[in-house]
């Protein structure tokens, strides 16, 4: 009699294979870019997406436990700025009646006129706090303009306009049968949606 030694479980090289190489970071390398108008996204609304530089101007290398902190600080400044604005338009709607007549006091203040003190940094957690926000345009040119952008193409607001309104209209207006000579997806050669 012939003995077929048996095959090695597929089960059994897959844990093997877990518990052996794996990949560790040592340091982060950071690469900073000039601002520039951007031309490749579709903000929310208004013109003066932001972009940047096609090369970058700088590059640094930080240790991962520097980097985790050069995180955290950036992250509560930001906390803070935001924090700040809002506080600052809270104070603003105190100062109107019911925010429908400005006041001269409301429409004086400042930023600088929020204090540190006034803010609660402490009640709210550093890591829930979404950073990547959508700017209003005002500020997204005011970006541009202390980055050194002199000319901001205003044909783009346009055009970001035109693309907003076409993503609305997604697909054709075909109910239970596609019908090839009025369906919007069959006469651009896609399948009907």
């Amino acid at each position: 009699s012939f003995a077929v030694p048996a095959a090695p479980s597929i089960l059994r090289r897959s844990r093997a294979r877990r518990g052996g190489k794996r990949v560790r970071f040592a340091q982060v390398t950071v690469y900073y870019f000039a601002r520039r108008q951007g031309f490749t996204c579709v903000p929310s609304a208004g013109g003066s997406s932001l972009g940047m530089a096609p090369r970058h101007h700088r590059a640094r290398r930080y240790s991962l436990s520097q980097f985790a902190h050069l995180r955290q600080v950036s992250h509560r400044q930001h906390l803070r700025q935001h924090l700040r604005r809002e506080k600052l338009r809270a104070r603003r709607r105190e100062l109107t009646q019911n925010g429908t007549v400005p006041s001269a006091e409301a429409a004086g203040l400042t930023l600088a006129d929020v204090s540190d003190d006034d803010l609660d940094v402490g009640q709210v957690e550093v890591g829930d706090y979404f950073y990547l926000q959508p700017l209003p345009t005002k500020r997204r040119r005011a970006l541009l303009r202390a980055s050194g952008v002199r000319r901001i193409d205003a044909e783009e607001r346009q055009e970001l306009r035109a693309l907003r309104l076409s993503r609305e209209q997604c697909g054709c207006l075909c109910r239970l049968t596609c019908e090839p000579r009025t369906c919007a997806c069959s006469q651009a050669g896609i399948q009907c949606q």
